[in-house]
């Protein structure tokens, strides 16, 4: 009995499953990390664009609004937006030249790669740039 309990033939076997399963799971997490990080920049991409349109426009309108449609259909996925602004006619969204626009970007992201096991993220992004438009 001795002799089998000094036996270490196997204990290599086991040593190397075990780094393979962590090496597994690090390279999931860091491919979930990734996920995240471009998703982030995909979204300031985004942003940025619409913040373009809305001040060389100088309204939060139709073009503004088709502009998102295509990002959306570019990315795949749809965040939500707010404006925010001084607005110079509210029922048209113009503002008014050097007025402030904001555009403000979320969206909720689940880790990939766990399983079962979810972890929910809001991802926002703020922009904010001046209008271009004088408005008589």
């Amino acid at each position: 009995m001795l002799k089998t309990l000094k036996n270490k033939k196997a204990e290599g076997y086991i040593d190397v499953a075990v780094a393979v399963l962590v090496i597994a799971l690090v390279l999931v997490l860091i491919i979930s990390i990734w996920s995240m990080v471009t998703l982030k920049q995909d979204m300031t991409y985004m942003c940025n664009e619409l913040l373009e349109v809305a001040t060389v426009t100088g309204r939060i309108g139709p073009e503004v609004e088709a502009r998102f449609a295509e990002l959306c259909a570019e990315s795949g996925f749809t965040p939500t937006v707010q404006f925010s602004a001084t607005y110079f006619d509210y029922a048209t969204g113009k503002v008014q030249l050097g007025d402030v626009i904001s555009v403000t970007l979320t969206t909720e992201m689940i880790l990939p790669g766990f399983g079962g096991f979810e972890l929910p993220f809001d991802v926002s992004v703020t922009q904010s740039g001046l209008s271009r438009m004088y408005w008589k």
